[in-house]
């Protein structure tokens, strides 16, 4: 048996790592117990697409504006989230311009050194703003597409431009002439136009997914289509059955609800996850333009999209630090997924001017978690947990080991061990005598990674 151990280790441990565990409730869990056993569940979505159970981080936000007078002491919108060569990448938009930040664990950013890394041109279709970037990973190249704004005024711009890098931070290079633009007078996209996502298809080509509106102020927000073969040329989704305006360039494929529903005025900012047969999206919505939350809807070919009947799925109540700051107002979700732990970002909009997180587990049927790219894996027997548990790892080094037991509200219950562990195989014994039934989470840190898991008890 190992006891609960506290003990210096001469290596360093990695103190910039902010605890941080999930919650997931018994209806859920049994909810996903039952979907086990139906024909065609691949083991972590069910085939029938479901929102994920969203969780905010206790310690929100996780990025927030400059001193005043900085590139984003003014402005700090925008979420745009993705993991990438052992780090979290949050890009979002300052005042002076496109910015990012990064990250260890998701939870504990920092602001680039290079900020900001784009900017506006001072001439063409983006002098004067630059915003909401979108990227896209190519075997040669990054490609950035963005928002952009050739005059002064309010809110998004009328132009999708794209800039492409060999690395990351730049520098990128511009396209002189945008990708896509607003449509004509009298259409329901003539206002503005700002991309939501990028993604390749099996097929070749791309798909790109964006909001747009005939008035910032005044007009309906909604999500349009537009496919690419090369990722340059664009096109936008145009049904031929509306052949009049303000529908008869292009059309919508995601929709204002009806008079009165929760998303009448607005149903766009989303981020959409492309699965092996279908589409997911999570977008923003909001009814009176004061209060918003954040919406679920599927779709098999990203034109017919169905809406969750339970939406919204996340609303600023379940989000502590915005009721703290009587917020009744979060946009643009922007998920990633690590260590089977969605990750999903949203800023709390422009007057706050911060950007905060929430969590969801994604079930994966697997008690065995491996941590990054790091040779360190945990598993647990028997899990369900009866009246003990064993947790057996293997180091690839010494160094400092923590690990921590947490119940379904995220709330410290054990600490088994934190100590100084030789490399080798290591088991450490827990006694789950006196715990209630329900779910537990895992974390584990060793060294400079960290990784948590689920387990159940009986």
């Amino acid at each position: 048996m190992v006891k609960h151990l506290t003990a210096n280790c001469q290596l360093p441990t990695a103190n910039f790592l902010t605890p941080h565990i999930m919650k997931k409730t018994l209806t859920i869990l049994a909810l996903i117990t039952m979907l086990a056993f139906i024909p065609g569940w691949n083991g972590i979505f069910a085939q029938d697409p479901y929102p994920l159970d969203f969780h905010a981080y206790a310690y929100n936000p996780v990025l927030t504006r400059g001193n005043p007078g900085s590139y984003d002491g003014d402005l700090l919108l925008g979420a745009y989230a993705f993991w990438w060569d052992g780090y979290f990448y949050l890009w979002y938009t300052g005042n002076a311009g496109i910015c990012y930040a990064w990250s260890h664990d998701g939870y504990e950013f920092y602001k680039g050194g290079e900020n900001p890394v784009f900017t506006p041109s001072l001439s063409g279709f983006d002098s004067y703003q630059v915003s909401g970037p979108v990227f896209l990973e190519t075997s040669t190249e990054w490609v950035m597409y963005y928002c952009a704004r050739e005059v002064p005024g309010f809110g998004p711009g009328q132009f999708i431009g794209r800039a492409t890098a060999y690395s990351l931070i730049g520098p990128w290079e511009r396209s002189p002439d945008p990708v896509l633009s607003v449509g004509n007078a009298g259409e329901w996209d003539m206002g503005f136009i700002t991309p939501h996502n990028v993604i390749p298809l099996d097929t070749g080509g791309f798909v790109m997914f964006y909001s747009a509106s005939d008035d910032i102020v005044t007009g309906l927000y909604m999500v349009g289509m537009a496919t690419s073969p090369d990722g340059i040329t664009w096109t936008k989704y145009n049904d031929p059955n509306t052949p009049f305006p303000p529908y008869e360039e292009s059309d919508p494929v995601l929709w204002t609800g009806d008079p009165g529903e929760w998303d009448d005025e607005m149903a766009a900012y989303g981020t959409v996850i492309k699965k092996a047969d279908h589409y997911e999206m999570y977008y923003t919505g909001s009814q009176n333009g004061v209060e918003s939350g954040i919406g679920f809807a599927s779709s098999a070919d990203g034109i017919t999209w169905q809406k969750y009947p339970g939406n919204p799925v996340y609303i600023p109540a379940d989000d502590p630090y915005a009721v703290s700051i009587n917020s009744l107002f979060f946009e643009l979700p922007s998920l990633l997924v690590y260590n089977d732990v969605v990750f999903m970002y949203y800023d709390y909009g422009i007057i706050e001017n911060s950007i905060g997180v929430a969590t969801a587990e994604v079930w994966a049927g697997n008690e065995e978690t491996r941590i990054s790219n790091f040779e360190f894996r945990i598993s647990i027997a028997p899990n369900p947990v009866i009246q003990s548990a064993t947790f057996s790892y293997s180091l690839n080094e010494s160094g400092q080991v923590k690990l921590e037991i947490f119940d379904s509200f995220g709330r410290l219950v054990d600490e088994p061990v934190n100590t100084c562990q030789q490399k080798g195989e290591q088991q450490v014994y827990w006694n789950a005598d006196d715990y209630p039934a329900g779910i537990y989470f895992y974390r584990i840190q060793a060294g400079n990674e960290v990784g948590s898991g689920k387990m159940i008890k009986w």
